[in-house]
């Protein structure tokens, strides 16, 4: 009788966990859109896209970029929304980004597609690590010419008292 209720008991759990899992999933509103690229720019599927594939051979759109939008309110990208590739900071990867302070179209369908605009060229690692080099020695070099300066040691004037 007791493993009656615990078989039960896991089974009913089992149920309320994927019943969560799935309510969760119906909280969030889906949209589902396309962009294409010249240069993908270091994207990757992960978090900001579902998927970048490259067509070479294909010179309208030699970087098809897929991506999933999923928010907690009814989202409505107008189609005439600009789609680009941002670098995040200095050495973080690159997202996607959707500008749409000059769109006024109507809300783009599902797999529709976005224009795109072109992307800002990332240095490549190497570069970065010079640049941050260089910069981490000028930083160096103002803090030591900060040390060289002498500091006025005179006493400063006193104030009248009244």
């Amino acid at each position: 009788m007791i493993r009656k209720l615990i078989l039960v008991l896991i089974v009913a759990v089992g149920v309320v966990a994927i019943g969560s899992l799935f309510v969760n999933r119906l909280r969030y509103h889906h949209q589902d859109l396309k962009s294409c690229f010249n240069d993908a720019g270091g994207l990757q599927a992960g978090a900001s896209v579902r998927s970048v594939r490259a067509n070479p051979q294909n010179k309208n759109c030699p970087a098809e970029v897929e991506m999933v939008l999923a928010t907690t309110y009814e989202i409505g990208i107008p189609n005439d929304s600009v789609a680009g590739i941002e670098p995040d900071g200095l050495l973080g990867r690159p997202y996607l980004s959707i500008d749409t302070t000059q769109a006024s179209g109507v809300s783009i369908k599902d797999y529709g597609y976005l224009k795109s605009k072109p992307s800002k060229a990332a240095l490549p690692i190497g570069d970065q690590i010079k640049a941050a080099d260089v910069l981490l020695r000028l930083f160096q070099a103002a803090k030591e010419a900060d040390k060289e300066i002498p500091k006025d040691s005179s006493p400063s004037p006193r104030q009248p008292s009244r």
